[in-house]
């Protein structure tokens, strides 16, 4: 075997091994610290919101080094999302492969405090993944797929948001509206967008809008509540901390060819940027009626489609705010020396875990 293939196996031998340690001096000990600080939430659920939000940020700033120190970097174009930081706001996200959620945290992770009161929303099969406790100590919603528990999910989205996203003070609702991989949804979507006269798209796939319509009712400028229950607005109710705004994310791989999650893990493909564009719109300029909504939402994909093929053509995203013009790149920059201050800080705890653990096992039984 020639030098330079022994050494590119090395590498990614290697990476694979140190994100796979990552996991385990990471997640086993933020969830026994969110166990033993439990009984907080009944004293002071606001400071133990506090510290799981910030545990849960540095978790995801470790999944975003796998992505970048691997010269995996996101290029951010169209709205700037600064300020919406700390907004109630709902994301739509173009879903093209198992690569997506990684970028996701390492392009939110550029941005200071964006990861800490995130909700995602999830297929529930991520339930069995290494980061499915976290997100369930973080009280992430998992969505069961399937016609036959479509109804029964919405329903328990709307309590969700009512007992969950509401009293938790959550920012950021992230969800994929295809409900699947590209790869996996474009035939069954050509074949739903022929009989229901829609265009027949290669780079997005036509969205479920349930969990929108679900999301804008719940959540809308005209709802309120009271004792964690949506009503119209009667007297003495207080109002419900409402979306303000829909953000757009339209997801770019190179060459259309999407990473994957081993490929970050093992970092076997050479550097590349992942262009993410955003559109902002305010949530009075979202329909609210569920029909006009599911056509806003399906323009807003069929747009997606339009923006994609001009990329992949030209290299460049065409900008809403200037038809004449195209979009500038913006790198998201990472800290380096807080990526390692982390790492140091998981391993310190992982080795107080075990010790303290050796000990309560040695009084205990022996």
């Amino acid at each position: 075997m020639e030098i330079p293939k022994l050494l590119y196996y090395m590498k990614c031998f290697v990476r694979f091994w140190l994100i796979v340690i990552n996991n385990l001096y990471c997640i086993p000990t933020h969830c026994l610290w969110i166990l033993l600080l439990w009984p907080l939430q009944w004293f002071s659920p606001k400071m133990f919101l506090t510290i799981e939000g910030y545990g849960f940020q540095w978790l995801l700033s470790m999944v975003s080094t796998w992505c970048w120190s691997a010269g995996y970097d996101v290029v951010e174009m169209g709205d700037e999302i600064e300020s919406l930081i700390s907004e109630k706001t709902l994301l739509l996200i173009n879903h093209q492969s198992t690569s997506d959620v990684p970028l996701i945290m390492s392009a939110l992770d550029g941005h200071e405090g964006a990861c800490r009161n995130i909700m995602w929303i999830m297929d529930r099969m991520f339930l069995r993944t290494n980061f499915g406790i976290v997100s369930w100590f973080h009280k992430d919603f998992f969505i069961s797929s399937g016609k036959e528990y479509r109804d029964k999910s919405l329903i328990e989205l709307t309590n969700h948001l009512a007992h969950v996203y509401v009293p938790c003070n959550r920012t950021w609702i992230l969800l994929f509206p295809e409900g699947g991989f590209l790869h996996k949804r474009r035939e069954i979507s050509r074949k739903f967008a022929l009989k229901n006269d829609l265009p027949s798209m290669n780079y997005v796939t036509i969205p479920r809008v349930g969990a929108v319509q679900n999301i804008v009712a719940s959540l809308g400028p005209v709802k309120k509540m009271t004792n964690g229950n949506v009503n119209n607005g009667t007297a003495g109710a207080a109002s419900v901390s409402q979306l303000k705004w829909v953000i757009d994310l339209t997801i770019a791989y190179p060459n259309g060819k999407p990473l994957d999650i081993l490929t970050i893990f093992c970092g076997s493909v050479p550097p590349c940027n992942t262009v993410f564009h955003y559109r902002c719109y305010p949530i009075l300029e979202v329909p609210s009626d569920n029909e006009s909504l599911k056509q806003w939402v399906y323009d807003r994909y069929i747009e997606k489609e339009s923006m994609l093929e001009t990329y992949y053509r030209t290299g460049k995203f065409p900008d809403h705010r200037n038809p004449d013009a195209f979009c500038q790149p913006r790198l998201v920059l990472h800290d380096g020396t807080r990526a390692l201050t982390l790492h140091l800080l998981y391993f310190a705890s992982t080795v107080f875990h075990y010790h303290l653990l050796s000990l309560l096992l040695s009084y205990f039984f022996f």
